[in-house]
Order: C-alpha cells, then sequence, then structure tokens
C-alpha cells in the first residue's frame, strides 16, 4: 500500500464554536427489528428502513412515523431520496440474513410520490448483483448503489433520477461493497471488504473522479478480520470509515483530512466492540455505534479520545441535517439536538499572529504544530466572513516543497497540526505559515 504523508488537524475552542449535544429516543418512533438506515431531506421530513422489510416515514421530525411500505420476504438495508418526491430503498437479497423467509432478489425499489407507492426498478444495464447494501443521491438526480456485504460486489449509477441504470461488476477491487459517498456527479468513494470470509478480510476504500468509469483503490487496512462499513463526511475534506472488527480487537476507525485521496487509522478501543455506524456533526465531534447492546460512544477531538454517550443501541446509520440536527438508526430512532454557545469566540479571540515551535523538535516520526490566527477585521489579503485563507507548506533543506498541510480558508483562533513524516529521510525541514499578506517560517528537524 502507498505510504503518504499522514496529516490531520486538531481545531481547539477558539477555532470552532463548542456544541453540547443532546440524544433522545423518539419514543413512537418503531421499535423491534434493527432499523439499518435512515434519511432526510430537513429537519421533518425523513425516511427509514427495517430488516424486516419496512419503510417508515415521519413529517414531523420523528414525533410521529407512518408505514409506507411492508414486504414480508424482503430485507431492507439501506434508503436515499433525491427531495421530498424521488426516492430508493436498496434491498440485500436472498442468501444473506434474512434466511429462508428473504427470497425477493429486486434490488432496488423505487418511489416518485415520496413513498406512497413504489415499484422494483427493472431498466438495468450490464451485469447485476444479489443485493443492495449503499444508496446515495444528489440534487442533480445521479444516484448511486453499491452491494453486498458478502458479495457479489457490484456498483450500480442512474444519472436521470432512477429511470435507467448502469451497473458495474466491482470483483477486481472488492470481494464485497458495503457504502457509497459521492461529492458531485464525478467524485466518490465506496467502502468494503477484500474477502468474503469474516477471518481473512480487510477493509478498503476505492475512489473515483469519473463517475465510476474508473477506480483506484486508495486504502486497505493492515489487518485481517474487518471490513470497512459506514462512511460519514461531515466537510469535504474531512471524513471518517467504521472498521468492523469481526473478531478480536483493536478496534480502529480510518480518517482523511484531503478529501478521500488518503487515509489513517485512528485507535478506538483496544478491546471487542462490534463497530457500525459512525456520525460526525463537523470534523471533530462525533459518535460510533456497533451491533450490539452496548453503548454508542462519543468523541470531541477527532477520533483522538472516547467516552460513552450513554444512547442508542445497535447503531447502523448517523445521519445529520447539519451540525446542529441529527438522527440514528439502531433499535429504535434516536435524534440529535445541538446548540452553539455565541460567546465563544468574542470571549477568547487572539489579537495577533503567532507561529510556534513544533514539538517535540527533533521529532521521529510525528511532531504538532501550533498557529494562530487573530480577530482582525478587515484583513488584507482576503479575511471574510471571520475566515483567512491560511497555508502551512514543509520545505526540504533545499527549499523544495514537500507536502502542504494546510490549504483553506480558517477561524479566528488557535490551531494545531499532527504532522507524520514516517516515510522522510532525516535531516533538516522547514514549515512556513501564510494567512493573508502574513508569512513566518521555523526550523525542524527529524532524525531516525
Amino acid at each position: 500500500m502507498l505510504r503518504t504523508l499522514i496529516v490531520y488537524l486538531i481545531f481547539t475552542i477558539n477555532s470552532f464554536p463548542q456544541i453540547q449535544s443532546n440524544w433522545q429516543t423518539l419514543s413512537n418512533a418503531p421499535f423491534g427489528s434493527r432499523k439499518n438506515d435512515a434519511v432526510f431531506i430537513n429537519d421533518n421530513l425523513g425516511w427509514i428502513v427495517s430488516g424486516a422489510g419496512e419503510a417508515h416515514r415521519t413529517t414531523d421530525g420523528g414525533a410521529t412515523w407512518e408505514l409506507m411500505f411492508s414486504s414480508d420476504n424482503t430485507f431492507f438495508r439501506s434508503v436515499a431520496f433525491i427531495d421530498s418526491l424521488n426516492g430508493f430503498i436498496g434491498n440485500l437479497g436472498p442468501d444473506e440474513y434474512g434466511g429462508p423467509t428473504i427470497t425477493d432478489d429486486n434490488l432496488i425499489y423505487r418511489t416518485t410520490d415520496g413513498g406512497l407507492n413504489w415499484a422494483p426498478i427493472e431498466n438495468i444495464s450490464g451485469e447485476t448483483g444479489r443485493g443492495i447494501c449503499g444508496l446515495m443521491a444528489l440534487e442533480s438526480g445521479h444516484v448511486y448503489a453499491v452491494g453486498r456485504v458478502r458479495g457479489p460486489s457490484f456498483f450500480m449509477k442512474s444519472t436521470d433520477a432512477g429511470e435507467t441504470w448502469i451497473s458495474t461488476n466491482m470483483i477486481f477491487h472488492a470481494m464485497g461493497l458495503i457504502d457509497v459517498q459521492f461529492f458531485n456527479p464525478d467524485t466518490g468513494i465506496i467502502v468494503g471488504l477484500t474477502h468474503s470470509e469474516h477471518l481473512l478480510s480487510s477493509g478498503i476504500v476505492i475512489k473515483t473522479v469519473n463517475g465510476g468509469e474508473t477506480w483506484e483503490d486508495v486504502y486497505t487496512s493492515e489487518r485481517e478480520g474487518e471490513w470497512c462499513w459506514k462512511i460519514s463526511f461531515p466537510s469535504r475534506k474531512t471524513g471518517y470509515v467504521s472498521l468492523q472488527r469481526n473478531i478480536g480487537y483493536p478496534v480502529n476507525l480510518i480518517k482523511t483530512t484531503d478529501g478521500g485521496n488518503s487515509w489513517f487509522e485512528k485507535l478506538v478501543f483496544n478491546r471487542e466492540y462490534f463497530v457500525q455506524g459512525i456520525g460526525f456533526a463537523n470534523d471533530t465531534l462525533g459518535w460510533i455505534g456497533g451491533n450490539s447492546t452496548q453503548t454508542t460512544y462519543q468523541t470531541t477531538d477527532g477520533g483522538n479520545t472516547w467516552s460513552p454517550a450513554n444512547f442508542g443501541v445497535r447503531i447502523n446509520r448517523f445521519r445529520f441535517v447539519d451540525e446542529s440536527s441529527g438522527y440514528a438508526a439502531g433499535q429504535t430512532i434516536y435524534k440529535y439536538t445541538g446548540s452553539k454557545p455565541t460567546d465563544v469566540k468574542d470571549l477568547q479571540a487572539p489579537d495577533e499572529f503567532n507561529l510556534s515551535q513544533n514539538y517535540p523538535n527533533p521529532f521521529n516520526p510525528t511532531t504538532r504544530i501550533r498557529f494562530t490566527i487573530p480577530n482582525l477585521q478587515p484583513v488584507e489579503g482576503g479575511s471574510r466572513n471571520g475566515l483567512l485563507y491560511t497555508t502551512i507548506r514543509i520545505y526540504d533543506s533545499l527549499g523544495k516543497h514537500v507536502k502542504t498541510l494546510v490549504d483553506e480558508e480558517l477561524r479566528t483562533g488557535e490551531n494545531e497540526i499532527e504532522f507524520y513524516a514516517g516515510d522522510l529521510s532525516s535531516g533538516i525541514y522547514y514549515y512556513q505559515f501564510q494567512a493573508g499578506d502574513y508569512i513566518e517560517s521555523k526550523k525542524m528537524m527529524l532524525i531516525k
């Protein structure tokens, strides 16, 4: 596997407003058979599906639910909606979890009236699989589907809101596919497993930049006995994927800070925990759950540390409308509300630029760099709505550019990055911080 420089941002309290989070169990939500997936168009309108072949809709933010579709011989695994009328449900298919009662071999059901009526899709070109695990729809009318967990592995796409579909065999990349995330009609990732046997599989992430015409394997986990399960991108660059550990431990997740081009692992538990669902309200605040009676866990620092969140059972999917509103699907449905205090930034806004010396220094192979963006309005060089375009670049001793760590608009406050240089040679390096017209550089030493 190609080793790349691993970089991730850790923003402090001054950089982003802190969110007080609250999860509640929705008392009137369907209970019992696991709710496998959920999708919400806004705070009020959403749909959930279950392995019992049921699809429910809420129009009042989860206060009440209406059964919209039921099929005793179908195992509904995933759901996606383009808008309030056009939606899709993925069927896991026969020979999987449902036993002999699951005989429905229709891959996807479609509605064009908000869920009042459903019909199986039939206009599919190409070789098709046996079932669908992941669905995702864009407002443009592009719809994507992958399946299934133990294979066969296929990618399906519609560019006309579900009227016609193209199916592609993905056996040369993965033995099974579980989840899908597209950022626009061209660029997206799919995740799954390298081997159909639990104990022999590793997790895999595959990326396309041409709408699925070609794919590149961008990550494969180092251990056997695990799968990539669910995807969560709270922002365009920062994303997380849960790694379902089928036996033993450690239990990890993987994270990207460059939009899915490269990934690195982060430890969640050094003990057994059957992780599946994962969701982040913003780049640092997130939750992880699993198919067990153990509680859900929460992180406030981008996955560095985790603590019990004390809600939820058998969570398979988190969905966020925005960073202060979301839902989780498991044994039943759980609703999230968050609030942002308005005075944090004003109380702690710094008044000058600063670039600190990296620590430790010398280092091997990881070091941290702290920098400060002041609350200056306006700022020459492009301050907009409290954001300032900022870069941090690494250069070697000859002045050759090695890596860009930061290249985006950042908010006022203190920031910290961790720089992993495991694939660089020992020597002197320089890091340059530029925010607007302010530029400062410092020297650091890598010793192996």
